[in-house]
This record gives structure tokens, C-alpha cells and sequence, in this order.
């Protein structure tokens, strides 16, 4: 049974996944998407499978995914196989594509040069970004504090759903005064970003080492220091 994604790489133990990338704001495979996936507006990502299986939206996917995660569960990608640990991570992937990335977005998408999708640059609209985000990120420094992994004992696709979408903040926005001061969100997306599985799609990732305001200069440090994260 073999799944094609549409969009950014993507990777998970156990699970056979093809993949073809599509950047819509560089035009990257947009004709080939469109022409597959006519009712995506060009948004990603999409979903092909079997039998003339099509699907845009991220929750339709999760809900593949995470029945994917389930029948290949060698990285227990679920939690601990109950129904509770199960329902545990799926809130906490609904947050993140839900709350998280669209509240960052506001906030990093105006940065973003040679996108070929307009966005709302207002100075009003960006302000409301950040105020808003922080306050979310906030929150789940605190949970961090606490908590080595957002469910259970190991890595779920919460994690890993979560540390992807920080770390569009992290490229644009979230430089590395903010980064001090977040101990715990960024131990935990070390962690994740240390992962086999996430190395071999992403083996580093770009951070901006000043916030917006100051002189605005993008690092041109691509890795992190991907030693053993501190357990909480």
C-alpha cells in the first residue's frame, strides 16, 4: 500500500511514503498539484493513495497519518497504544495546525520574500502576529518545563507536528534572545530535530539570530547542535 505526499518531504518509521515537492510560493510542482488536486486552491499538502484516494486538508491527512501510524506502529507514533494516548496526541496535532502555525504565520509570512501568495504586511496585522503568538508559545514553555514529551514517555507525531511548525518561527522570527529564554520549547525541538527519522529529511535547520527591528540580518547558520537533549 503505498502513499504519494504532495508538499514538503516528509518521513516516518515503517512507513512507505513517496514523495514529490510542491513550494506554491516559489511555483514549485504547481501545475502538476493543481491538475491532481483542483479544490486545494494550490494550499499543501495533498495526499494520493490507493484506489483513487485524493486528500488536501491537513486534518484529512492527520486522520490517514495517523491510521498509518497505528497499522505500522514500530515508533509507537500513537503513544503507548491506548485509546487515551491516542486522543492525546491528535489534540495536540489539532493545536498546533489549528492555533500554532496559523497565529506564526500572521507573524513570519510578510518576511518572507518572492512569495508568489500575497499576504496581509500591515503593520496591525503583523503586531497581532507576534502578541498572539508569543502568547501560545507561552504556554507551551510551560507545559515544556514540565514535560519532556507532550504525551506519554516517547516521541509521538505530536512532537514531531509541533517542532516542525516551530521551527518556521524559529527561520524568521523567533531569534535567539527569545530562543534563550525558552528553555524547555527549545530542548524539546532539539530533541526532535535530532530524531533519525527527521535528520533524514531535514538534516538542519535555519534559525535568524535577531528578531525583526533590529538589523533584521538572517543567520547563515543552518545547523543546531544536535547532541543529547537534557530530560526533564
Amino acid at each position: 500500500m503505498t502513499f504519494v505526499l504532495y508538499g514538503y518531504d516528509a518521513a516516518a518509521e515503517g512507513i512507505q511514503l513517496d514523495q514529490v515537492e510542491v513550494i506554491p510560493r516559489e511555483g514549485i510542482g504547481n501545475t502538476e498539484y493543481l491538475s491532481k488536486f483542483p479544490l486545494s486552491r494550490g494550499k499543501i499538502p495533498g495526499l494520493e493513495g490507493p484506489d483513487g484516494l485524493r486528500l488536501t486538508e491537513t486534518l484529512a491527512i492527520t486522520t490517514i497519518g495517523l491510521y498509518l501510524a497505528r497499522i505500522h506502529n514500530q515508533a509507537q507514533l500513537l503513544g503507548n497504544g491506548t485509546n487515551e494516548q491516542a486522543a492525546q496526541v491528535l489534540s495536540w496535532m489539532s493545536w498546533a495546525n489549528e492555533e500554532l502555525l496559523p497565529t506564526l504565520a500572521l507573524w513570519f509570512l510578510p518576511l518572507i520574500p518572492f512569495s508568489l501568495d500575497p499576504v496581509d504586511a500591515s503593520a496591525a496585522s503583523i503586531a497581532h502576529g507576534k502578541q498572539a503568538s508569543l502568547s501560545l508559545l507561552s504556554a507551551l514553555e510551560g507545559h515544556l518545563m514540565a514535560h519532556t514529551y507532550l504525551v506519554g514517555t516517547h516521541l509521538t507525531l505530536a512532537d514531531v507536528m509541533v517542532a516542525v511548525y516551530i521551527s518556521r518561527g524559529l527561520e524568521w522570527v523567533l531569534g535567539k534572545q527569545w530562543r534563550d529564554e525558552n528553555a524547555g520549547i527549545m530542548r524539546h525541538f532539539q530533541m526532535v530535530a535530532a530524531w533519525g527519522p527527521v535528520m533524514e529529511v531535514i538534516p538542519s535547520f535555519k534559525m535568524i539570530e535577531q528578531l525583526p527591528g533590529g538589523t533584521g540580518e538572517k543567520s547563515t547558520q543552518d545547523s543546531l547542535d544536535l547532541g543529547n537533549p537534557a530530560s526533564s
